[in-house]
């Protein structure tokens, strides 16, 4: 399984996306964009009003934030 996590430094709830998905050892690629600029074209790339970190993605579709990926593992059995 395909996932990408979008965070920056000093931010709780890319560290708890991260923690739940170590927590089922899911392995995923961690994309950093603690850069503000970087960050920035990021959020205009996704558009859909997105502008906060974590932002996860399985198998390229974007599941949203921490509270997504709680649901997205509820719904599929973790």
């Amino acid at each position: 399984m395909k996932i990408e996590i979008y965070t920056k430094d000093n931010c709780i709830w890319c560290d708890r996306a991260k923690n739940l998905l170590n927590s089922v050892d899911l392995t995923y690629t961690e994309l950093d964009l603690s850069d503000d600029d970087e960050r920035q074209k990021f959020y205009k790339k996704v558009g859909e009003g997105v502008s906060t970190v974590p932002q996860i993605y399985i198998e390229e579709k974007r599941i949203g934030g921490y509270p997504q990926l709680v649901t997205w593992f509820e719904e599929n059995g973790y």
